[in-house]
């Protein structure tokens, strides 16, 4: 009696084993984990072992135990995750502390790496300059969604090239021989435009097609409302507006070259040599601003003064040109660059980013005070783009020089 007693407990201890899984812990992966910081984000990344299942542990703090990590206070753990993993929703600016441990079949989680620490910072801060894709020059990039998240870059001789992460570039085939000046996206499809009026259109960054554009003249440059409106601008005050295959032309106040046109909060802005600004709230009919300044303003954009969390179009040119307008109809001049500095393209983001000749590389979270980065270049850049999906930034120039920041 006493001897099937004892059988039964063992048994049931089997049995109840086997019923909470019967796993065990896992060693730390071997190499122990790295942390690279991003934008409001970091990524880690371990060694990872057949059969094992991981958990990661974080906490907002300089560490984390790595016996125990549910015991520190604050922490988040991720269950069932794979390397490289990227943690996204973290605040910038402070020190977050990470581990990693395994288990097989549902086991309890072994000891986890040592802890490491990052800091989330704004993107745009470091620069890794890619292989150069040729010797064409890429005059426009753009971030599109449709495609796989992609940059779409334009440039000489109808040159376009995709990239998932700035860093890597597909060369597509020409669908023009023209100089392509801009590139942009807008709702579910992607617009190139460039010289003698040539406008390309696609729905998936990759298959292009020319439409007729309504104009001879060359387009400098192409914004969309986030929609499926786009807007051209060119030569002798050229506007054009559609749906991107199909284009009508707007009566323009204005017989200076149009260089650049962005669009932000109900409102389109346009700007070109010697200061000229106009604005449009239909795309159709367009009314002459004060610009402040008598140089040429090549590139604007539209986003967010981090201090006010305010409005803020930022409009930047030749000879260190920039001014600044909270509504795109009233402008004041910053003249927070030096005058050898010759900008080409601004963009907003998580904060203003600018580039221009000679791989120069600003940046502002509020538009008023900027801070000059290391491009690793000397070529001349000349658009810059940002991927909302990674918070990443990508800039092109001359020469198929292509630049990334995470």
């Amino acid at each position: 009696m006493k001897r099937f007693a004892r059988g039964l407990i063992f048994f049931t201890t089997l049995w109840m084993l086997s019923g909470c899984g019967g796993g065990s812990s896992a060693n730390a992966p071997s190499g122990g984990v790295t942390v690279v910081a991003g934008d409001g984000r970091v990524t880690l990344a371990w060694a990872m072992e057949p059969n094992v299942d991981y958990w990661a542990f974080y906490v907002a703090g300089t560490s984390i135990s790595s016996d125990n990590p549910t015991g520190t206070a604050g922490h988040v753990n991720l269950i069932n995750v794979a390397s490289p993993l990227i943690i996204s929703g973290l605040v910038n600016g402070v020190t977050y502390a990470f581990t990693v441990n395994g288990r097989t079949k549902g086991g309890p989680g072994g000891s986890g790496t040592p802890s490491v620490t990052a800091v989330p910072r704004l993107a745009g801060s470091a620069w890794t300059v890619g292989n150069t894709l040729g010797a064409f020059n890429l005059n426009g990039v753009t971030y599109g969604t449709v495609g796989g998240n992609i940059f779409v870059a334009a440039g000489s001789a109808g040159k376009i090239a995709s990239s998932l992460d700035g860093m890597t570039w597909t060369t597509l085939a020409n669908a023009s021989s023209a100089d392509l000046n801009s590139v942009a996206f807008g709702g579910a499809s992607y617009v190139a435009a460039g010289a003698g009026g040539v406008i390309l259109y696609s729905t998936d960054g990759v298959n292009w097609a020319a439409e007729s554009s309504a104009t001879g003249n060359t387009i400098y440059s192409v914004a969309a409302n986030g929609a499926s409106t786009f807007v051209g601008v060119g030569a002798n005050g050229t506007i054009v507006y559609g749906n991107g295959a199909s284009w009508t032309a707007a009566t323009s106040p204005t017989t200076k070259d149009l260089l650049a046109v962005a669009y932000g909060n109900g409102r389109y802005v346009a700007v070109g040599s010697a200061g000229t600004l106009l604005t449009s709230t239909d795309a159709i009919n367009w009314t002459a601003a004060s610009s402040s300044t008598l140089l040429n303003l090549k590139s604007i954009a539209f986003g967010i003064n981090a201090s006010t969390l305010t409005n803020l179009f930022v409009a930047v040119g030749a000879s260190g040109a920039m001014i600044t307008s909270p509504d795109g109809v009233t402008w004041t001049s910053n003249g927070s660059l030096p005058a050898s500095s010759n900008i080409n393209s601004v963009i907003y983001g998580t904060q203003f980013v600018l580039v221009g000749d000679s791989g120069i590389i600003y940046t502002s979270t509020d538009g008023a005070s900027w801070q000059a980065r290391a491009s690793g270049t000397t070529s001349n850049l000349k658009a810059v783009s940002h991927n909302l999906s990674t918070q990443s930034y990508a800039a092109v120039g001359v020469s198929g020089t292509n630049l990334s920041a995470y």
